[in-house]
């Protein structure tokens, strides 16, 4: 399995259950076939940046980090500055930006969107994305608008 699939994995176990430690999370992923050591969990955990957070019943566990504002406002602001237009057809989304902005735009929105991308190409003046479905690129497609 690819490290991108297990981080999915472990991100919907940490988000369904309350997860404290790493023999739990290595438990829990080999329960769903995904053949994992303590190693490499805790390498997963590191480069996924999951924080302990204290719940309602005063024990902690794993969660996502929560998003930067700051980070998704400095994103919003090149979106806005480099956008020229969106066109979606079925799972493909192309954004037409300003030259020489399709390079850093591309990586922003493959960090924001990853949940819902395949995988971004880039090159000087466009973003073309595929979504994992036609419904998430007209959901991503509606998003994007949202800023612009």
């Amino acid at each position: 399995m690819r490290k991108q699939e297990r981080h999915q994995w472990i991100e919907k176990i940490i988000t369904e259950e309350k997860v404290s430690k790493q023999e739990e999370l290595v438990r829990l992923l080999l329960e769903n076939n995904i053949l994992v050591t303590q190693a490499t969990v805790s390498r997963d955990i590191k480069e996924m940046k999951l924080v302990k957070k204290q719940g309602e019943d005063k024990h902690f566990t794993y969660s996502m980090p929560e998003e930067d504002r700051s980070s998704f406002a400095k994103f919003e602001r090149m979106l806005k500055s480099s956008f020229m237009d969106i066109h979606q057809m079925d799972k493909m989304i192309v954004i037409i930006t300003k030259p020489g902005s399709g390079f850093a735009l591309g990586g922003a929105i493959e960090s924001y969107y990853k949940a819902d991308i395949f995988t971004v190409m880039v090159n000087d003046d466009k973003v073309l994305i595929f979504a994992k479905s036609e419904e998430l690129a007209l959901d991503l497609e509606t998003r994007i608008l949202e800023i612009v």
